[in-house]
C-alpha cells in the first residue's frame, strides 16, 4: 500500500514539473546601429516581418544605439533600420534562438532621395510661404489635399504645371477613399476654382527642376 501510494506521488510530483516548466518557443532578437563612420545613432526604427507573415514589428534604439525586440515566435525574418535622410539597411535572422543582427547606415547623397523619405507633417513644412499667397496655397494644400492621404504621397514627385493641374484634376473628382466619382457629382469647388493657381505654386515648389 505504501509502495503504490509513493508511485502515485512521484507520478503527480513528475506532472506538475511537466506542466510548470516553461516552453522557449519564442526568441530574442537584439543589435546595435551605427553611422557608418561608427557613431551609435538613437531613434532609429528597426523592423522584423517573418518569411510569409503579414506583421511587421517595429522597436527603436536607445541614445546607445542599441535595440531589443519583444520575443518573437520562431522563424525566418527580414530585418532593416532606416532613419531619415539615411539610406536603409538591410538583414535577415533566424529566430529558432536568440539572435543578434547589428546595422551601418550610410548617408544619403541624393537630397531628392532624403526628401521622398519625409514624414507628411515635414512635407508641408518645406512647402515655401514666403509671401502672403504661397501662405495662402499652403493651407490649401494643407486642408484640402490630405483628405484621404498624407501630404507626402502626391508631393514625393515633380511635375510641371501641366502635370500638377491633371493630379488636382483627378484629385478634384475622387471621394475621401479615393475613388473617382467624377460622373457622379459635380467636382470639389476648392479645388476647382483655385486649380490653376495650385497648379502653378505646386510646379514651382516640386516641378521638373
Amino acid at each position: 500500500m505504501r509502495h503504490a501510494r509513493a508511485l502515485v506521488l512521484a507520478s503527480v510530483s513528475a506532472a506538475a514539473l511537466l506542466i510548470a516548466a516553461p516552453v522557449f518557443a519564442d526568441a530574442l532578437l537584439s543589435g546595435t546601429v551605427k553611422s557608418s563612420d561608427g557613431k551609435a545613432m538613437g531613434g532609429v526604427t528597426v523592423s522584423a516581418k517573418p518569411d510569409g507573415g503579414t506583421i511587421t514589428t517595429t522597436v527603436y534604439t536607445d541614445e546607445a544605439g542599441k535595440y531589443y525586440f519583444p520575443a518573437l515566435p520562431a522563424g525566418h525574418y527580414r530585418v532593416w533600420a532606416q532613419a531619415v535622410s539615411y539610406k536603409t539597411a538591410k538583414g535577415a535572422a533566424d529566430l529558432s534562438a536568440n539572435a543578434k543582427q547589428d546595422f551601418s547606415l550610410s548617408p544619403m547623397a541624393d537630397a531628392e532621395a532624403t526628401f521622398k523619405q519625409l514624414p507628411g507633417n515635414s512635407v508641408l513644412d518645406a512647402l515655401p510661404q514666403r509671401t502672403p499667397e504661397e501662405g495662402r496655397m499652403k493651407r490649401m494644400v494643407r486642408t484640402v489635399c490630405t483628405g484621404c492621404h498624407t501630404a507626402s504621397f502626391p508631393l514625393q514627385h515633380r511635375f510641371d504645371e501641366a502635370g500638377w493641374s491633371a493630379v488636382i484634376e483627378l484629385m478634384k473628382n475622387a471621394n475621401v477613399y479615393g475613388t473617382f466619382v467624377g460622373g457622379d457629382r459635380k467636382p470639389s469647388g476648392i479645388l476647382d476654382y483655385h486649380q490653376k493657381e495650385l497648379a502653378a505654386y505646386l510646379a514651382a515648389a516640386r516641378g521638373p527642376g
